[in-house]
Formats: C-alpha cells, sequence, structure tokens
C-alpha cells in the first residue's frame, strides 16, 4: 500500500490530502506544500511564525505524523499539528 490519505489534528485548520507515499522525501514535501499556507496564519496568530519553515514527519509505519521545526543554531525544536494517515486502496479508505 503506497497511498494515504492524511487527517490533521483538530485544532489546526489543514484539510486532509491523499498522498502516494513510493517515495517518502517526496510524498513529505507535498504535504508540506499543502499544508504550510494553511498553517502559516494559525502560527502567526499563535507568535510562532518562525514554525512555518518546518517539515512532515511519519513514523516508520506510516500510520501517524507531526510537522517538525528545528534551530540547529539555537538548539530548539517542536512538534505540532499531529495528523493520522490511514491507507487508501482503489475503492477508497481501507477499513
Amino acid at each position: 500500500m503506497s497511498t494515504y490519505r492524511i487527517e490533521f489534528g483538530p485544532a489546526w485548520p489543514v484539510p486532509p490530502i491523499t498522498v502516494d507515499y513510493s517515495n517518502r522525501n517526496q510524498a513529505a514535501r507535498t504535504v508540506a506544500a499543502h499544508a504550510i499556507p494553511h498553517l502559516k496564519p494559525k502560527l502567526t496568530e499563535m507568535g510562532r511564525p518562525e514554525l512555518a519553515d518546518c517539515f512532515f514527519q511519519t513514523d516508520r509505519a506510516l500510520t501517524v505524523g507531526q510537522f517538525m521545526w528545528l534551530s540547529l543554531a539555537g538548539e530548539k525544536a517542536a512538534a505540532f499539528c499531529p495528523a493520522r494517515l490511514t491507507p487508501v486502496t482503489d475503492g477508497g479508505v481501507k477499513s
């Protein structure tokens, strides 16, 4: 199974997206390109606009994910906007 529907946590204004995960790096870039425009206003409202410079990461089993922000120079990190990944079959979301 390489196609997944990604649904983001209810506190975050990001609509769901369906992504092909046969190439995990490309999939992560696709999710970020989709979500960051939705995340940026919320992060700015929270006083943390720098977090919009982030990446999407998942667990190995492709069941959950989240956005990560890192500042190597400042030795800081943040994880936010949790997401659930559900495998998709040709007929829709797998039960």
